[in-house]
This record gives structure tokens, C-alpha cells and sequence, in this order.
């Protein structure tokens, strides 16, 4: 039996990938704190210029539903656990910044979009569109699992996948990694068969598909089932239905209310048809 395989490719592994998530978090947290400075300038200005009902109506809605409403949530925002996340957790392991950082990262972060608007506002746009590439990059390359081929089962971080219905898988290079696809049977009342795929270092592949060929010569042959008559007939005559009212709706209606009902009767009755193929 093979032994179980563990990868890890994220900003605690590789450098360029620290440099994409610091790109990214400062650009997020740079938009936060252009919008609470905006926010801000225009309280102050309201409580500078506005008259007295204008000034009550600011402290009103500053303290219900504004920005010192966040005092209330401070026990929440002071427990790790029940502090919102703007990225998923498996993105943040070993990655915890401080709050020194943050707010260093924020700075940056407004600085880089608050600058080049004073020259030319299509910069800051391309400065907003870098910082996206980079966090969708680093969403994309970031990958950390265990495959334990006693257990047949995938430790992804944030979820466990079973892999004792895997019967084969197939492998793309793409550089620094490789695309893994399991296939999976489909189980009776799903509709064609199932895959998983993976991200795994190009170099732990080989570690990664000899736990997967142990996996596969362990799974069990699975027989499969025959289409049921009377779920056929009754999909079938369902998938007709629906499509004679949409075509019906496009004859007699017309117009754009015509074909709104033809598409949805359409999209229900193709539902239908495959239902009524596998049984």
C-alpha cells in the first residue's frame, strides 16, 4: 500500500505567490480605507456646513447604522472565530497579518489608487484591474492537500473528499502544476459521471498518482443500473408538454412576454429530456 502524500503550494512556499496575496490584500485594504476617508470627509463636512436639523439627522444615522455602529460589534470583531472573512480560510493558513500590517498594507494599498487618479482616473482603473489578477492568480495557484490511500480519502483543508469510488484519473502539466481528474462513476439518479479535480505541485506528482493507483486497484467495480420505463415515460411526456406551451406561448403571445415563457418552458422541458434519457 502506498503512503499518504501531502502537498503544499501557496505564499508560505513560494515567494511570487507571497507577492500576489501582499498585492492583492493591499489593494483590498486600500479600497476600504479610501471609502471609510470618504465616508468620513463627508460627515465632517456635513456637521461643518449643515444647519442644526441637517447635524442631527448626520449624528443620527452616524450612530445607528453608521460607522460608530461598529462599536457594538467589537466583541464579535475581537474573537478570531466569529471575525467575517473577505477571502477563504484556506487562503489565510499561515498568512495571519497583524494589524500593524494591515494597516501599513492599507496605506500602500490607498496610496497606489489614490495617486495615479490625480493623474489620469483610466490608472487607478488599471491599478484596480492588477490588483484582481493578482488575488484571482493567487486564488488559482494556491493549492494544499493529503491523499491517504489506506483511508482513500482527499484532506483538501477546508473539506475532506472520499476517493473510494475513483476508477481512473487523467494528468495536465501546466508548468509549476499539474491538473489531476478523478472519474467517478455516476451513482444511480445523477446524470453522467462525476470528476474532481485537483491542483498538485508538478513535482509530487509521481508521490500523488501512486496513491491514486493504489486507490483505484482497491475500488470496488460498481454495476451500475437500468432506466426505469416509468420515469422515462413520465419525463418524456412532462419534456413535451413543456415544450408545446413554449411553442404555443411564442405562436399565440408573441412579443417579448412570448418568448420569456417559451425560454423558461424550453429550459425545463431539456431538463426533462435528459431525466427521461437516463431513467
Amino acid at each position: 500500500m502506498a503512503t499518504s502524500v501531502t502537498w503544499r503550494h501557496d505564499a508560505t512556499t513560494e515567494r511570487w505567490l507571497r507577492g500576489l496575496y501582499l498585492v492583492g490584500a493591499a489593494l483590498l485594504h486600500g479600497v476600504f480605507g479610501l471609502a471609510a476617508a470618504a465616508l468620513l470627509a463627508v460627515v465632517g463636512l456635513a456637521l461643518l456646513t449643515g444647519n442644526t436639523a441637517v447635524r442631527l439627522l448626520v449624528v443620527v444615522l452616524v450612530l445607528v447604522g453608521g460607522p460608530a455602529s461598529v462599536l457594538y460589534l467589537l466583541p464579535m470583531l475581537r474573537d478570531p472565530d466569529q471575525r467575517p472573512r473577505f477571502y477563504p480560510e484556506e487562503m489565510t493558513v499561515g498568512l495571519a497579518l497583524s494589524l500593524r500590517q494591515r494597516v501599513a498594507l492599507g496605506l500602500l494599498g490607498a496610496a497606489a489608487l489614490a495617486g495615479p487618479w490625480l493623474l489620469d482616473p483610466r490608472l487607478t482603473g488599471l491599478v484596480a484591474v492588477g490588483g484582481v489578477l493578482a488575488g484571482v492568480t493567487y486564488a488559482v495557484a494556491t493549492t494544499r492537500g493529503t491523499i491517504d490511500p489506506e483511508r482513500a480519502v482527499l484532506d483538501a483543508g477546508a473539506r475532506v473528499f472520499d476517493l473510494d469510488r475513483v476508477t481512473g484519473y487523467r494528468v495536465r502539466p501546466l508548468g509549476p502544476l499539474t491538473l489531476v481528474t478523478l472519474s467517478i462513476p455516476a451513482r444511480p439518479g445523477r446524470l453522467g459521471r462525476s470528476t474532481t479535480r485537483l491542483l498538485v505541485p508538478t513535482d509530487r506528482l509521481d508521490d500523488v498518482t501512486a496513491a491514486l493507483d493504489a486507490i483505484v486497484a482497491e475500488a470496488a467495480p460498481e454495476t451500475g443500473r437500468d432506466p426505469n420505463p416509468q420515469v422515462q415515460l413520465a419525463a418524456g411526456a412532462l419534456a413535451l408538454l413543456f415544450l408545446g406551451i413554449g411553442a404555443a406561448a411564442v405562436a399565440t403571445i408573441g412579443a417579448g412576454v412570448g418568448w420569456y415563457v417559451a425560454a423558461l418552458c424550453g429550459l425545463f422541458g431539456l431538463l426533462l429530456l435528459l431525466v427521461a434519457r437516463e431513467g
